[in-house]
């Protein structure tokens, strides 16, 4: 019981000990950043937030680099500055100001041995702050933007695989996107919107993984629109619209999962186009009988 009792206190002391070396660091970080935060002596500050940087203290580095950076303007160490600001809000996940930090770095410093890292550091940056697909996509197009970029400046960058990755990884969500708003649109009975929204979809992302999927929605809307939505005069156009869009399916897809439902659909398309024709023919008729009384 008493070995049991001794090795209980042992690793409470340890713990304790452990806590007391923390508080003691932060306390020490904590008086080295006001003291800096508190100088006029900027190279004292710089002095101060190199170590704390070092010491991945970042949030108190991010403070005493803004404070003294205009103050080394124009000077050597002005790059520094910048780069480590970029990097201690890179790493504290500040990642909007990291990138338009890192960009500026890059672009003031383009023969900086740093500039490839920075540039490569500021598109992951924008790519971290692509929301989910149903979101606003205008961020996810800016960090494909801006990782294109780098792959144009370092085509021959070792991170160059990375960043074609997360285009990709990017593009795969705006296809998501588009799909998605072209099926509630389909859902929503707005068939021509959907047949127009999916079109533009499979124009855009020729590739997608959605593709069949997305032709075949398609199909379904254009039969739609010309058997229900339709003015007398735009049946024949929609109608073989619909004709169309089966061919192009069963082109991109001769095994197509869709078949039987593709299939349906394109017999009951032809045979409405023959009663439309049909009825069309009368109508001609009537016409010319009329114009000849």
């Amino acid at each position: 019981m008493f070995v049991a009792i001794f090795l209980y206190l042992c690793k409470m002391f340890k713990k304790l000990g452990v806590l007391l070396v923390v508080l003691m660091v932060a306390v020490s970080c904590n008086k080295r950043y006001e003291a800096a935060k508190k100088s006029t002596d900027k190279d004292l500050i710089l002095q101060t937030a190199n170590e704390l940087f070092a010491e991945g203290k970042y949030a108190f580095a991010i403070d005493l680099y803004s404070t003294i950076a205009s103050s080394f303007s124009g000077t050597e160490e002005a790059a520094n500055i910048l780069y480590n600001s970029a990097e201690a809000n890179f790493q504290d996940k500040n990642f909007r100001l990291a990138a338009h930090q890192f960009k500026n770095f890059y672009v003031t410093n383009p023969t900086d041995p740093r500039a490839e890292d920075a540039a490569f550091k500021s598109a992951y940056a924008y790519y971290t702050d692509s929301p989910d697909y149903n979101l606003d996509q205008t961020s996810t197009k800016s960090a494909m933007s801006e990782l294109q970029s780098f792959i144009n400046m370092f085509p021959n960058s070792p991170k160059v695989a990375e960043a074609n990755g997360y285009i990709d990884e990017l593009r795969k969500k705006l296809e998501k996107k588009s799909f998605e708003i072209a099926k509630i649109y389909h859902k929503t009975l707005k068939f021509k919107a959907a047949a127009i929204a999916f079109d533009n979809m499979l124009d855009e992302f020729p590739d997608t993984e959605y593709r069949e999927e997305a032709m075949m929605y398609s199909l379904r809307s254009k039969y739609e629109l010309a058997l229900n939505y339709s003015r007398f005069e735009t049946e024949e156009l929609r109608f073989q619209n619909t004709i169309t869009q089966h061919r192009l399916l069963f082109k991109a897809f001769p095994e197509t999962k869709f078949r039987e439902e593709a299939d349906k659909i394109l017999k009951r398309t032809e045979e409405a186009l023959a009663k439309h024709k049909q009825t069309a023919a009368k109508i001609e008729e009537s016409k010319k009988a009329m114009a000849n009384k």
